[in-house]
């Protein structure tokens, strides 16, 4: 599941800006500081998220470090699944 959830995350940012960096790195990109996602994308993003693995998104999951990089929104997706 963890494959698919990186996959799902790592093909969403990449249709909106190309990573150009190994799987390490992109665990670790903090996509929200490098301002590769908009407030209205932001939204869309979330909206995705839910949709493609039926969990609820709350603003305290939305508002935490992990939600701010790839590997901590990862680990967030987990715990709802």
């Amino acid at each position: 599941m963890r494959q698919r959830i990186f996959n799902f995350i790592k093909d969403y940012l990449e249709t909106i800006k190309p990573l150009n960096m190994n799987n390490d790195e992109i665990l670790n990109y903090r996509y929200l500081d490098a301002g590769h996602i908009d407030s209205f994308g932001l939204i869309q993003f979330i909206i995705a998220i839910e949709e493609e693995f039926n969990i609820k998104l709350e603003p305290k999951d939305t508002e935490s470090d992990e939600f701010r990089y790839v590997g901590g929104l990862i680990k967030l997706i987990e715990a709802k699944l």
